[in-house]
């Protein structure tokens, strides 16, 4: 046995004429459970009933002789015929907060759907491993041909006509009135658990799967939205109203379906005016995004870089100052193409060669109007100018940097760029090439760039 790990586990003495449970968190590996058997025969013979719960992540008991039930000496009795757990009491804490402590650094294999007010969808499709879901309307969307029915606890809404549920529909049916997001994802254990200790811990777990739901939203906006149409922004997955809701359905046994009600965010923004409108054939984009991006769970530079970048296009989109999105537009575009500590001129070529990919007819004026907006850039962070005070509108120049940001990250994309050492070389290739050394020469720097100081430090020549 000492070759074993133990699994934490927590006692839960009998009260009154409710049984003790012995719970631990998720299910037990599968060498313990070879075991759980014997220990169950072994406290049967000093006097207790024991008999495992069928999800499987513990067991109830209580004293099945006429002996009185002893808290201490039920605990060492269990201990000692449990040697696969690392039994203790609840010593004044929840029992579900004293599992989210012992569940550690497990995760579990998760599927959860969450709303999105303001999307507005007439058929179900998927891009990558996400599943949009239109909603129950009654009328070409019915109730028995959807994929969540399951949640509808109206009865007999299945055989119906055309019925649909609404914003008051009862507990988690009223999901099936709203566009949903469907995802398989890994979240911690102690989360699970967490949501189980309280109210408020359920915003733990909120996030999570409303953070994750809304990167998958990315695939979707990145193509349909714009700071000149913000009226057609859907709202942040998760949310209705004032409170947002997840149903989350975790794999495997001890794991138990549950709806999931809260505000895990003190502060938000909701713009669901008009909403977006997608089209079910809306396919190509989104699916290499979700291929390259949202679905790729690698760990290199590159591939961090991109979900940075893409998390920032959609971010901008809901914060409340114009000028904040335009600044977090300017920081997402140098995070994804690492300028370093080339300035002025120099960065303005650099983070050009990447938004127009080399092309020398794109070049030129992609430079001038880049190094323009950088000027409206550093009167916004150097002296406190806005959009307003400028005469300009701010629209239209975070559409700009929307659009140089698209174009940095799909050049990343197409060009398939294994290190951000590959990128710089492409970039540098690119910027001292003929077809576009007259234009560089025109930005003002005197030498060719081969020679060129600043350069030769960025490129280690």
């Amino acid at each position: 046995m000492s070759d074993i790990e133990r699994v934490g586990a927590v006692m839960v003495h009998p009260i009154g004429d409710a049984l003790g449970n012995l719970l631990w968190p998720g299910s037990l590996p599968m060498e313990h459970l070879s075991l759980l058997g014997g220990a169950i025969a072994t406290v049967t013979a000093r006097g207790y009933f024991a008999s495992a719960f069928p999800e499987g992540d513990g067991l109830c008991f209580q004293r099945a002789d006429s002996a009185a039930y002893d808290p201490e000496a039920a605990l060492a009795d269990f201990a000692s015929a449990f040697p696969f757990l690392a039994l203790e009491g609840l010593d004044g804490q929840t029992p579900a907060s004293v599992l989210a402590r012992l569940a550690a650094d497990r995760t579990v294999t998760c599927t959860y759907v969450v709303p999105v007010e303001g999307l507005k969808l007439d058929a179900a499709f998927s891009l990558g491993k996400t599943r949009f879901h239109a909603p129950v309307n009654g009328d070409d969307i019915a109730l028995a041909d959807h994929a969540w029915a399951r949640l509808c606890s109206v009865p007999g809404a299945d055989v119906t006509p055309g019925w649909a549920p609404d914003g008051r529909a009862p507990d988690a049916t009223k999901l099936l009135a709203y566009a949903l997001i469907e995802r398989t994802i890994e979240v911690p254990l102690s989360a699970l658990h967490e949501a189980s200790a309280s109210h408020d811990g359920q915003s733990i777990l909120l996030r999570l799967l409303m953070e994750d739901a809304d990167q998958a939203l990315d695939l979707l906006r990145f193509d349909l939205c714009r700071f000149s149409r913000l009226h057609y922004l859907p709202a942040k997955p998760g949310w209705l109203g004032e409170f947002a809701l997840a149903w989350v359905e975790p794999e495997g046994p001890g794991s138990r379906a549950r709806l999931l009600a809260g505000k895990p965010y003190v502060l938000r923004v909701s713009n669901t005016w008009l909403g977006l409108e997608v089209d079910a054939g809306f396919h190509a984009m989104g699916i290499a995004l979700a291929e390259i991006i949202t679905d790729n769970t690698d760990e290199d530079e590159v591939t961090l870089a991109l979900k940075g970048a893409l998390r920032a296009w959609n971010r901008s989109l809901y914060l409340v100052e114009l000028e904040a999105s335009f600044l977090h537009l300017i920081y997402a575009v140098d995070a994804l193409c690492a300028p370093g500590q080339l300035k002025g001129t120099r960065h303005r070529l650099w983070i050009t060669a990447y938004a127009s990919r080399g092309s020398a007819e794109d070049f030129g004026e992609r430079f001038d109007e880049f190094s323009r907006h950088y000027e409206i850039r550093n009167q916004i962070v150097h002296e406190g100018a806005s959009f307003a005070s400028l005469g300009l509108e701010g629209e239209a120049h975070c559409d700009f940097m929307l659009g140089i940001l698209r174009a940095c990250l799909m050049t990343f994309v197409r060009e398939g760029f294994a290190s951000f050492e590959e990128a710089s070389q492409f970039a540098f290739a690119r910027l001292v090439s003929a077809d576009l050394s007259a234009i560089t020469a025109a930005g003002k720097i005197a030498v060719p760039l081969t020679t060129d100081k600043p350069f030769a430090r960025h490129m280690n020549l």
